[in-house]
């Protein structure tokens, strides 16, 4: 208990620190300043950000900026999150030796990316955070080693060189977030993946690919004023809540979480702040009400999770909604969270 504690301890002080460089650079009266008061939990919020993401047709260049300016105009999020759409070389990987292939990319290599970083940083940097997606270290080894091979057997062939390609990998992603920070992103939503046991053997995740992972969230932390940490469990159901709490001492200013578990258990979204020690952002689950429900019906479900949130929440979904999610009913369940606290006053 003292363990945790100390932990606990150590991640409000990041928190606090954030905060205050935060609040040194952000203009008043916007979006980025009240994404601020929600990190501050010493208070009840009042108003309660809200932002989902969905992948757009226009993946780079200026119809991508457009198509993320547009938006992020028509659905009034809290900040603006840019999709990160950049595609690894799928390298001949065969056997757990030539995980050796895996090179580190520079930040050249990143440069249609970081392009539409800039322009969107021009443009809203003033006014709303900006917080380009990052994939995880696992994710992009999947993106290098292509579809129809299984990672999972090519890591225990030789996990050592599979640990090594992790590495590059977690640095090529350093090399991004750090030129990223310098053409104007704020910090950034972190995706971590593969500490569910399913895709990895447990061993291979904490001695080869743990320390990796966590060191994007540590550079994040470094360089950018607010970062949002994305436990993701895409294809891969975490079994139970205390699972993602072993990523409680990753550095993150607001938590992303999954909300259902293969165990057939649901998340508490307060308790999951309080052993988080952080805002949670979520919610609702991608593919619900949200993308495939009325408007009435999102409503509905909005007030039973804003109902049972801590009052420092942020509502958004679990993870992407689907690309046919429609604009305008994602608008209106973004305008209701924002006055849910002034209209649900009991």
């Amino acid at each position: 208990m003292k363990q945790i504690r100390v932990k606990l301890t150590a991640l409000s002080l990041i928190a606090a620190g954030t905060l205050a460089t935060a609040q040194a650079q952000q203009t008043a009266d916007s979006k980025r300043e009240r994404i601020l008061q929600v990190l501050d939990q010493s208070r009840p919020n009042e108003y309660v950000p809200a932002a989902f993401f969905l992948h757009f047709e226009n993946k780079l260049g200026r119809k991508a900026v457009q198509d993320h300016k547009d938006f992020y105009r028509a659905t009034d999020m809290d900040f603006v999150k840019v999709f990160y759409e950049i595609g690894l070389p799928k390298l001949d990987i065969n056997s757990g030796k030539d995980w050796e292939k895996v090179p580190v990319y520079d930040e050249a290599f990143f440069e249609p990316q970081l392009a539409v970083i800039e322009d969107l940083a021009r443009e809203f940097r003033g006014e709303a955070f900006i917080l380009p997606t990052v994939y995880s270290p696992l994710a992009l080894a999947h993106q290098t080693l292509g579809g129809g091979k299984d990672l999972k057997k090519l890591a225990e062939e030789n996990p050592k060189a599979f640990g090594q390609a992790i590495k590059n990998l977690s640095l090529s992603i350093e090399n991004y977030i750090r030129a990223a920070r310098r053409r104007g992103a704020d910090g950034f939503y972190i995706s971590t993946q593969g500490g569910d046991g399913n895709s990895l053997p447990i061993k291979i995740w904490n001695e080869q690919v743990r320390q990796w992972d966590k060191h994007v969230s540590e550079v994040a932390a470094e360089i950018g004023i607010i970062n949002i940490l994305h436990i993701c469990d895409y294809g891969t159901p975490f079994k139970n809540a205390e699972a993602l709490y072993t990523f409680a001492d990753y550095p993150a200013s607001i938590i992303n979480v999954p909300l259902n578990f293969s165990d057939g258990s649901t998340l508490n979204l307060k308790e999951a702040q309080k052993r988080f020690g952080r805002p949670i952002f979520g919610g609702l689950e991608r593919l619900g009400v949200i993308a495939n429900g009325t408007l009435e019906e999102a409503k509905a479900a909005v007030d039973k999770v804003l109902e049972n949130a801590s009052p420092n929440f942020i509502l958004g979904a679990d993870c992407t909604v689907p690309g046919s999610t429609d604009w305008d009913k994602l608008r209106a369940v973004i305008d209701y969270a924002h006055t849910w606290r002034k209209t649900h006053n009991k």
